[in-house]
C-alpha cells in the first residue's frame, strides 16, 4: 500500500512538471485608443513601371493594429508554431494586415496581390532580410526565429510599412472593433499585461491571474 501510494504522489510530482500549475483563469478587458492625427500622404516621386497611382489610407485608430500580450514566467509552453504559413497580403499598395502578431518559429508568406511589383525588407528589429522583387501572383516567406517587433518595408514603394509581433508565448490577441478582449487557461501566477499600437505606444499594468475566475483589466493607449 505505502508503494503505491509513494507511486501516485509521484505521478502527481511529474504530472505538475508536465503540465504546469493546475490551477488556470481568464483576462478579460477592454483597451481605450485616442483617435490619431491624420497624416498627408508622400509625394510620389516615380510613378514608373513599378509603381502604382493608388494611394495609401491606413486607419490607425484601429482596433486591428493593437496587440494585447501577456508577459512572465511560466508562460513559454514550447508550443509549436502553425504548420502552415500565415500571410501578410501585398494588395492596395498596402500590407494587410499592418500588423501581425505570431509565435516564434512562424513563417510568413508575402503575396503580391497587385498588378506591379512588390519587395519585402526589413533592417529593423529581429532578423535583417530582403525578400526581392516579384510581380502580381508571386510571393516570398520568411521565419521569424526570436522575439523581436520587426518593422516591414517595400523597397520599391517607400509608404508601405507593416509590423511583425514575434511572440515567446501564445497568450496574446488583438481586440474586436469594439476594443474588447480575452485571454483563457492562463496559468495562475503574477504577470506583465501589454497593449501595444504601432504609433500609439504601449502600456504595461502588472496583474495577478487567479487559479479559477476571471479578472478584468482595462488598458488605455
Amino acid at each position: 500500500m505505502r508503494a503505491m501510494c509513494r507511486l501516485c504522489g509521484l505521478a502527481l510530482v511529474l504530472a505538475h512538471l508536465a503540465f504546469g500549475p493546475a490551477g488556470a483563469g481568464t483576462i478579460t478587458g477592454t483597451v481605450a485608443l485616442k483617435p490619431a492625427a491624420k497624416s498627408k500622404m508622400p509625394p510620389r516621386y516615380y510613378l514608373g513601371p513599378y509603381r502604382s497611382a493608388r494611394g495609401e489610407s491606413t486607419d490607425t485608430t484601429a482596433f486591428g493594429e493593437v496587440v494585447v500580450v501577456l508577459q512572465g514566467e511560466g508562460l513559454n509552453r514550447n508550443l509549436a508554431p502553425p504548420a502552415q504559413p500565415l500571410q501578410m497580403v501585398q494588395k492596395g499598395q498596402q500590407f494587410i494586415p499592418r500588423v501581425l502578431p505570431v509565435l516564434v518559429g512562424t513563417t510568413v508568406e508575402f503575396p503580391n496581390q497587385d498588378n506591379f511589383y512588390h519587395n519585402v525588407f526589413s533592417v529593423a528589429g529581429g532578423e535583417r532580410f530582403d525578400l526581392g522583387r516579384f510581380g502580381q501572383g508571386g510571393s516570398a516567406i520568411q521565419t521569424f526565429s526570436r522575439p523581436a517587433v520587426v518593422v516591414i518595408h517595400c523597397e520599391i514603394h517607400a509608404d508601405m510599412k507593416a509590423y511583425i509581433l514575434v511572440l515567446d508565448n501564445p497568450f496574446f490577441t488583438t481586440p474586436d472593433a469594439g476594443g474588447h478582449f480575452r485571454l483563457n487557461e492562463v496559468p495562475a501566477g503574477t504577470y506583465t499585461l501589454k497593449a501595444w499600437h504601432p504609433t500609439q505606444g504601449e502600456q504595461a499594468v502588472q496583474i495577478v491571474v487567479p487559479a479559477t475566475g476571471t479578472i478584468e483589466v482595462g488598458l488605455s493607449l
